[in-house]
């Protein structure tokens, strides 16, 4: 009972670190936080590529990926939670 416990926490944690780093990668480069932090702080030799919108939207991609595995492990953990059925509906007002 302990492991299933665990592995459903571990899910869980899985699912968040899967949307935080997919919203950090689909959003940063094209932020300033990108060329603060990102390219002013590169060899020379690397910020020319840094700054290519190719690359910016191969990262923004990842960061899709990675908020697309979010998505399905969200799925499978309340799947794993609630039995396959769907969320218990809010009671209904007066």
């Amino acid at each position: 009972m302990a492991s299933v416990v665990g592995s459903k926490f571990l899910r869980f944690l899985l699912v968040l670190y899967f949307a935080e780093a997919g919203a950090l990668l689909a959003l940063s480069p094209w932020s300033r936080f990108w060329l603060r932090r990102v390219v002013a702080r590169s060899p020379e030799a690397l910020q020319g590529l840094l700054l290519s919108p190719y690359f910016r939207s191969l990262i923004v991609g990842i960061g899709f990926l990675h908020l697309w595995v979010a998505v399905t492990e969200l799925e499978a953990w309340r799947k794993s939670v609630f039995g396959g059925r769907a969320a218990p509906a809010p009671p209904a007002g007066p």
